[in-house]
């Protein structure tokens, strides 16, 4: 699989959990289809990882139930396709630095990784 991935989080710094918004991106540089199973873009905690400054993970709430059968769309070469995530990081998230980055586990493959993006949650209205 042809894969790449990338991850940005907006803003970098903000006083509230509910503030930032993730995208995935994942991008097709082979020369085949490669069918995308949109499960696992369908929640948080199954495309992301995120750690504290620790290096501790951050739990995240459970994913929804998969469908029975994975909704699969086909991506073309040098296609892509994203998911947005508003609000991500659970309500209960304490004040400081956290890295995340995306993740994209297909089947048995091994799983397709972004670079780790850091951002900051400042002390605030929580």
């Amino acid at each position: 699989m042809s894969l790449t991935a990338s991850l940005t989080i907006e803003p970098s710094e903000a006083d509230a959990p509910e503030a930032f918004v993730a995208r995935f991106r994942l991008v097709n540089q082979g020369d085949d289809v490669v069918g995308i199973n949109l499960a696992v873009l369908s929640s948080p905690s199954l495309a992301f990882e995120i750690t504290d400054a620790a290096g501790e993970p951050v739990l995240l709430p459970p994913p929804p139930v998969p469908p029975e059968s994975p909704p699969i769309e086909p991506l073309e070469a040098a296609e892509e396709t994203t998911a947005e995530f508003a609000g991500f990081l659970p309500s209960w998230t304490e004040p400081g630095t956290y890295r995340a980055r995306s993740r994209y586990v297909a089947g048995s493959a091994e799983p397709i990784y972004s670079d780790w993006v850091e951002f900051t949650l400042s002390p605030g209205r929580q």
